[in-house]
């Protein structure tokens, strides 16, 4: 569908403990909602009789309803002011995963094996690893730099090109960063609920951070971007590629979904909140999607 659908930014992703979006039932509906106890009723006068009931007549218990895909907790919920054009722009992204995209995708896991799958998808990942260093940097994560910073040398060298993550095999597992997250470590909020054509859900501060992360890739400036050279054209629609074969679980829940677009917003929410707990340190209870 899009080039990344609620992580859904192509060089973002939830951190190893949060809750990402490729998590959500294949069902399509998020967690129960939770019953909410009505007040005790009165009870009948003395005089009236009160009625026996033959269990074989209760019909049996329903499940409670499922709650709303965009019912979170408070400070998850995005606002949505520009919904009409946003829905617009997640019609266009639907078709386009529908009709490119996903046979691409399904294509793509019919003719390469799993193995040169995750080789290929480690080769992409492995790009993203220089941008990474330098979000953990402003994050003044320094650590977390120079973990990314070893992980990019050994799997660069040892790791043949990235094909090979001897890193994680070493104790050093990936753990990305992107400028939206930047942001959000030091304080921006949010901002309004924005679709982006081919992108996907967004929001004003991620939308902000994924330009500002396209034009400081170390990596971009070596092989060069999407619309500058062959190179930056063949790695995004790579990774696109690479996001729709490792979500087809994913876009069954959305599309499963009642509203499909109601509910990848509120994932998508639910996943960008964690990504910035992970880097405020900051630990807040959130819905199991």
């Amino acid at each position: 569908m899009m080039i990344s659908l609620t992580a859904m930014a192509l060089a973002s992703a939830a951190a190893p403990v949060a809750p990402a979006i490729d998590t959500l039932p294949a069902g399509g509906t998020a967690s129960t909602a939770p019953y909410i106890a009505a007040a005790p009723l009165d009870p009948p006068p003395a005089s009236d009789p009160v009625p026996v009931v033959d269990p074989a007549d209760v019909p049996a218990a329903t499940p409670g309803p499922a709650l709303a895909a965009d019912v979170v907790p408070d400070g998850l919920l995005l606002r949505d002011p520009w919904e009409k054009p946003n829905r617009a722009i997640w019609d266009f992204d639907i078709f386009f995963e529908k009709k490119l995209l996903g046979p691409v995708a399904h294509g793509y896991q019919a003719v390469a094996p799993q193995p040169v799958r995750n080789h290929i998808s480690n080769v992409i990942l492995n790009l993203d690893e220089p941008s990474t260093f330098l979000n953990n940097m402003a994050q003044l994560k320094i650590g977390r730099a120079v973990k990314t910073t070893v992980r990019f040398v050994i799997n660069s060298t040892v790791g043949i090109g990235g094909l090979f993550d001897m890193a994680a095999k070493g104790g050093l597992p990936r753990r990305p960063a992107d400028f939206g997250q930047t942001l959000g470590r030091w304080g921006a909020k949010p901002g309004p609920y924005a679709m982006l054509p081919f992108l996907g859900p967004s929001n004003v501060r991620d939308g902000f951070g994924r330009l500002v992360d396209t034009f400081t890739d170390p990596v971009g400036f070596v092989i060069g971007g999407i619309f500058s050279s062959p190179g930056g054209a063949v790695r995004f629609a790579a990774a696109g590629v690479n996001w729709r074969q490792q979500n087809d679980g994913t876009m069954s829940a959305i599309y499963g979904a009642s509203d499909p677009y109601a509910f990848a917003r509120a994932a998508y929410a639910q996943q960008r909140a964690a990504v910035v707990q992970d880097a405020t340190g900051k630990a807040e209870a959130l819905p199991d999607f």
